[in-house]
C-alpha cells in the first residue's frame, strides 16, 4: 500500500498540472482578450487551485519527515509508477503533435482541438489505472462524452463547438482538482492528528 506522504505528493503534483492545464483550456473557451474575463475566469482560479496544489505538496514533505525511510521494495514500485506515468505523458503529446499536424496537413484544423480533447480523456485511462485513482475514470469518460457530443451536434458551428468544448474541458479539470484537493487534505488532517500517537 502507497505511504501516505506518496499519496499527497501524488495527489499534490497532480492537481498542479491539471490546474495549470484547466487554465489553458479555460483560455481556449473565451478566445477574448479583455483582461476583466482573463483574470477572473483563467487568473484568478488557476491561481487560487495551483496555491492549494502547493499547499499539498508541502503537506507531503511533512508526512514524510514522520514516516520511516522506504525500503527497497517501496523505492521499487515507486520507480516502476513513475516510469509508466513518464511513459503515459509522452505517448500522450505525441499523439497529440502527430494529430494536430496531419489535421492541419489535410485542411481539417476545425478537428484539431477536438483530437487533442479525445486525446487528453483517453489518457486518464492508464493514470487511473498506475495511480488506483477512480476519479480519474469519471474525468475521462466526461472529456470523451464532450467530445463525441460535440462532434456529432456541433461541428456545423466550429467556434460555438470549440469554446463549450474548451469550457466542458477546463471546468472537469477544475473540478477533479477541486476533488483531489479536497480528499488530499483530508488525509493529510487524519494523518497529522494520529501522528503523534504513532510510534517513532
Amino acid at each position: 500500500m502507497m505511504r501516505i506522504s506518496a499519496r499527497l505528493k501524488g495527489m499534490g503534483m497532480g492537481s498542479l498540472f491539471l490546474a495549470l492545464f484547466g487554465g489553458l483550456w479555460m483560455l481556449a473557451a473565451l478566445d477574448a482578450s479583455s483582461w476583466f474575463w482573463l483574470v477572473s475566469c483563467v487568473l484568478l482560479p488557476t491561481s487560487l487551485l495551483v496555491v492549494r496544489a502547493i499547499g499539498l505538496l508541502l503537506a507531503s514533505g511533512q508526512a514524510r519527515a514522520l514516516e520511516p525511510p522506504p525500503g527497497p521494495d517501496e523505492l521499487a514500485r515507486a520507480e516502476r509508477m513513475n516510469r509508466r506515468f513518464a511513459l503515459v505523458f509522452m505517448v500522450e503529446f505525441g499523439l497529440i503533435a502527430v494529430a494536430a499536424n496531419l489535421l492541419a496537413d489535410s485542411g481539417r484544423s476545425d478537428w484539431i482541438m477536438i483530437a487533442i480533447a479525445a486525446i487528453v480523456g483517453v489518457h486518464f485511462i492508464p493514470l487511473a489505472h498506475i495511480f488506483d485513482y477512480g476519479l480519474y475514470y469519471w474525468t475521462g469518460a466526461v472529456e470523451l462524452a464532450a467530445c463525441a457530443l460535440i462532434a456529432l451536434f456541433l461541428r456545423a458551428h466550429s467556434v460555438a463547438g470549440d469554446m463549450l468544448l474548451g469550457l466542458i474541458m477546463a471546468l472537469s479539470l477544475w473540478i477533479t482538482v477541486v476533488v483531489v484537493l479536497a480528499q488530499g487534505q483530508r488525509l493529510a488532517a487524519a494523518f497529522k492528528a494520529a501522528a503523534p500517537a504513532t510510534p517513532a
